[in-house]
């Protein structure tokens, strides 16, 4: 039986002794070579299930909209399963609200090749989960630093590389939209008593939207690579976060979604936490 058909077959039952209310998966999108996330409630319909490296969207991004529903299970590659984590230290929903299905993941497609996310991803596997739904994947041997060439450049250059990139925000928020950390119910860019940042496109707002939204990642983004793939102007949004989340490794020891019972770096203090900024 294929991977797939476990899926399939394993949704089907839950949701047939009512062990969830909802399953959620993927099935293929309209479009050839895609697939888009889906909310199955009824056991037929577990029959358009798929898993396959068209399978991007990270899933753990609707846990925090349906939780009030009742139990979920939900497809978890490593990188969902790493949100999950993070969901869970941040108390967005409760282990007893999730049947998390593992699945291992071989790598997202993207125009043909592989996404630069998946690229350099450490943990194809869960970290965490109830259920394996097929084998785990080979462990990949580890990426070369994506940040390299930028971090060879000077201040000013890495300033410019990054000015360029969001020059061509238009703010729509799709980022936002698909990032399984952003649940705020008013996001910081909606406020308007205080404004915190302008909502035009002039490149001052521009990069202090990013630059506020890679802050709030910081110890939390586990380089799932969604925002990046959701954005519709091709930005490397990965760029900020994969800056961050090296900062927060280099300084906390901290890699985000691993560890359950371990507190959020940001959200903990350490003696041992270097404090130069304040000698």
């Amino acid at each position: 039986m294929s991977r797939e058909e476990q899926l399939r077959k394993r949704a089907k039952e839950l949701l047939a002794k009512k062990e969830v209310v909802m399953v959620i998966c993927y099935r293929a999108g309209k479009r050839p070579g895609t697939a888009t996330p889906a909310f199955v409630t009824r056991p037929d319909g577990a029959d358009s299930l798929v898993f396959d490296d068209r399978c991007g969207m990270n899933l753990a991004a609707y846990l925090p909209r349906v939780k009030h529903l009742g139990r979920i299970a939900v497809v978890a590659k490593g990188c969902d399963s790493r949100s999950l984590v993070t969901l869970l230290k941040e108390k967005q929903v409760t282990r007893d609200q999730l049947l998390i299905l593992g699945v291992g993941c071989e790598g997202v497609k993207e125009k043909g090749k592989l996404s630069d996310a998946c690229a350099t991803c450490a943990y194809p596997n869960p970290v965490i989960c109830d259920e394996m739904i097929g084998e785990k994947v080979t462990e990949p041997p580890p990426a070369p630093d994506p940040l390299a060439d930028f971090e060879k450049l000077t201040p000013d250059e890495r300033w410019q590389v990054l000015a360029d990139d969001v020059s061509r925000c238009i703010r729509c928020y799709a980022c936002r939209q698909v990032c399984p950390n952003c649940y705020c119910p008013t996001c910081f860019v909606d406020t308007n008593s205080p404004q915190w940042v302008g909502k035009t496109t002039a490149e001052s707002d521009n990069m202090m939207f990013h630059l506020m939204r890679a802050m709030h990642m910081a110890g939390r983004c586990v380089e799932c690579g969604s925002c990046s793939r959701g954005c519709p102007m091709g930005i490397d949004l990965m760029r900020f976060n994969r800056k961050v989340a090296k900062i927060v490794k280099e300084r906390f020891g901290a890699t985000a979604g691993l560890v359950p019972d371990e507190p959020p770096a940001l959200a903990a203090f350490d003696p041992g936490d270097k404090q130069e900024f304040i000698q």
